[in-house]
């Protein structure tokens, strides 16, 4: 698959974190978290700083692909929640792993 660009890099990586993360929205679609609490709430262990930078770049990649919401502000650190438009194609994504 490419994308607008042309590239094939469309496709989220096929990671514990990314692979993690979006089951849990799409079992709980109406979620919302923070990087620290979707550390410390969705997933089964606590992460190193380079874990935790890791799982944010994921974050924003998921972000980018239109499959999550990021809302910051200045006085917060960026919330992310699930955009209910992409829900088809991550279910289409988490399938092709089984």
């Amino acid at each position: 698959m490419t994308g607008a660009n042309g590239s094939a890099m469309d496709e989220p990586p096929r990671d514990e974190f990314v692979l993690q993360i979006l089951r849990y929205f799409v079992a709980h679609p109406t979620a919302k978290d923070t990087v620290r609490g979707i550390e410390k709430w969705w997933l089964s262990k606590s992460l190193s700083s380079e874990a935790r930078i890791k799982m944010e770049q994921h974050l924003n990649l998921l972000v980018a692909k239109g499959w999550l919401i990021g809302r910051g502000s200045p006085q917060s650190e960026t919330i992310y929640s699930l955009n209910e438009n992409g829900l088809a194609e991550i279910n289409e994504f988490l399938a092709k792993g089984h």
